[in-house]
């Protein structure tokens, strides 16, 4: 699966006075490198959940339906909470979509599955990206509409590249308060 941002958030879940007032920093000087660091823990935390903090319209490209999706009418999305269903295409041999929307949902909230709800199961007929799945996924449009763990694991993941100031720090090992933060909302694959 590979997922794609169609619409980006429109908002930070941290604003820029925030993480300053968190950071203590009294002047701009360094506004650009903290709003830097806000958009790199977001992203950073944001892809070891598997969430979306702000609504964004997504795209989940697909060569095949993963295995097991008929038999459960099921196909789990791999960004939650899911909030709507845009759209789904399956393309023919020759490359041309035949939008299937109406033959599916979105079982919204956090475990964002696409559920098969009737007619005939729509099959790609070409080998690769065959599949095209639009949705929006996020809490909701504004920081407080955003867990109040995730929020905060962003601050703190923030705090830690600012005082760290190398360029590891994001990608590094995260600092213990950060993982236990956003633990509950990690998927767990047995």
């Amino acid at each position: 699966m590979i997922v794609t941002t169609l619409a980006p958030p429109a908002a930070e879940p941290v604003g820029l006075a925030e993480a300053k007032e968190y950071l203590r920093i009294g002047g701009d000087g360094e506004d650009g490198l903290v709003g830097s660091l806000i958009a790199g823990a977001r992203a950073r935390i944001e892809a070891l959940a598997s969430v979306a903090m702000i609504t964004r319209t997504l795209r989940v490209t697909m060569d095949w339906w993963p295995r097991g999706a008929i038999e459960k009418r099921t196909v789990v999305m791999p960004v939650r909470p899911a909030d709507e269903l845009v759209a789904v295409r399956v393309f023919n041999g020759s490359g041309v979509a035949q939008t299937v929307t109406d033959r599916f949902t979105l079982a919204r909230g956090r475990s964002a599955r696409l559920v098969w709800v009737g007619g005939a199961f729509p099959w790609p007929g070409q080998r690769y990206n065959g599949i095209e799945i639009d949705y929006s996924a996020g809490f909701g449009e504004t920081p407080d509409d955003v867990a109040e763990a995730l929020r905060l694991a962003v601050k703190r993941l923030v705090a830690h590249a600012y005082h760290k100031r190398d360029g590891e720090t994001l990608n590094g090992p995260l600092p213990e308060d950060v993982a236990g933060l956003i633990s509950p909302w990690r998927r767990v694959r047995l």
